[in-house]
């Protein structure tokens, strides 16, 4: 029997209330026999005393909070069925998403978005991250650990991808060698960027995605004034500069990323206009997609035994409903 649990077994202290319960019912109870009493009312059947019927009473709520408690034992295997959607983020981390027109960078702003919307996602949910610059590089697999996916979200940064530039084509391609092919119509790929596409490639690449099947949804981060980029040279923070020694400044560009969504019948979010657009995006455009099965098989867990419970106390509750003005009624 040490092995019984309770699934909601942090509330048991109230039980404690139980002695508390009994003497206010005991009291109300209590004084309304003295009341009949003193107005010469004589009840004309017999009835069970004060106490007695306080503690039935109380015996039946305690019965009911046990109950209510949920208590688990034995081990009990039943068949589960996980259902999602594989999502993979290609998330831009060329040095122009350091620049300042989101607080703190749009890159910091872009990695609290994905942290926004993974509570958000169901069981069966699947996670991958790819992150680009000028080259691509996959940096988490798909996965359903998501306290892992966003540890390792944690550590990207504008190192983690030493080939400068912004190439969407190479982090389009990336995200189809990742994605599964049996499984296209439930994949989804999220292009997270200011939307330089220095390369000129990323519409030819989203063709490509949509010719195996797959969603592409683009997420814009910067506004359309644009702003320096700040870089640490020799531990000093200054303005990032060209080869002519001009101070560099990044513009979101809207109308590629536009073009790149509108290709494979995807959406294009403007960062700047909504608080979380990734959960936005989410609830529009993926919670209405149809899911698939993912691991249909077995688990183990505690059998519920409310029963045992539940059992004496309709047991009681009918007593106390036919015996409820003592033996004649």
């Amino acid at each position: 029997m040490s092995d019984i649990e309770f699934t909601r077994g942090h509330l048991w202290p109230w039980l404690f209330l139980l002695p508390v319960v009994w003497a206010l019912l005991w009291l109300v109870l209590d004084r309304t026999r003295a009341a009949m009493a003193r107005y010469g009312v004589e009840p004309s059947v017999r009835m069970a005393t004060p106490l007695w019927r306080s503690f039935r009473v109380s015996i039946l709520l305690s019965l009911g909070f046990v109950c209510w408690l949920d208590p688990r034992w034995g081990e009990e295997t039943v068949s589960i069925e996980r259902r999602g959607l594989d999502m993979i983020f290609c998330l831009d981390t060329s040095r122009s998403m350091l620049a300042s027109d989101m607080a703190p960078t749009r890159l910091a702003r872009a990695i609290s978005d994905i942290h926004s919307v993974l509570p958000r996602l169901q069981g069966g949910d699947r996670v991958g991250l790819v992150v680009f610059a000028g080259a691509a590089r996959l940096w988490v697999p798909l996965t359903h650990d998501l306290n892992s996916f966003g540890g390792l979200l944690e550590e990207v940064d504008t190192d983690v991808v030493k080939t400068g530039g912004t190439d969407l084509s190479r982090a389009l391609r990336k995200a189809l060698e990742l994605a599964d092919p049996d499984d296209s119509a439930t994949t989804v790929v999220l292009l997270m960027t200011d939307g330089e596409d220095l390369a000129g490639s990323g519409q030819q690449a989203a063709s490509e995605l949509k010719d195996n099947g797959l969603t592409v949804h683009t997420i814009g981060y910067g506004s359309a004034l644009g702003s320096k980029i700040t870089v640490t040279v020799r531990g000093q923070e200054e303005f990032l500069r060209d080869r002519q020694g001009n101070e560099v400044v990044s513009r979101m560009d809207p109308d590629s990323l536009r073009k790149v969504a509108a290709v494979t019948g995807g959406e294009f979010v403007r960062a700047e206009a909504m608080v979380l657009p990734l959960v936005e995006l989410h609830q529009k455009r993926l919670v209405p997609m149809q899911k698939r099965a993912y691991d249909a098989g077995e688990e183990s867990g505690k059998q519920a035994r409310y029963q045992w419970v539940l059992l004496p106390l309709v047991i009681l509750l009918l007593l106390e409903i036919v015996f409820a003005h003592g033996r004649q009624r």
